[in-house]
């Protein structure tokens, strides 16, 4: 990776910019010995994009497997189970309470 002072960039950014166009390779800036900036080619900016939303949706896919797989596993372990809503409602009104 080449280096450049934000300076020079000032005064070189044609080179610089040919340079890169000519091996893709991401150029870092520095202002006082500290990277602050990478210029990149569009092709390698797009690489970088691409993964993050490939292993972003993978992911998910795996999330979910994960989910519907536990959801059968429950079901096979305790059979199918009643909303839990309707028994909520009578204990709260106080059917089948005995008082």
């Amino acid at each position: 990776m080449n280096m450049i002072n934000v300076t020079d960039i000032r005064i070189r950014i044609h080179n610089v910019l040919s340079d890169l166009a000519k091996n893709g390779e991401p150029i870092i800036i520095v202002q006082r010995s500290k990277p602050v900036a990478y210029i990149v080619s569009p092709e390698y900016f797009m690489k970088m994009q691409k993964p993050e939303e490939d292993t972003l949706s993978k992911s998910r896919a795996r999330s979910m497997e994960k989910i519907r797989q536990l959801r059968e596993k429950i079901a096979r372990r305790t059979g199918v189970q009643e909303d839990s809503t309707q028994l909520i409602r009578e204990l709260r009104e106080g059917v089948g309470r005995y008082e």
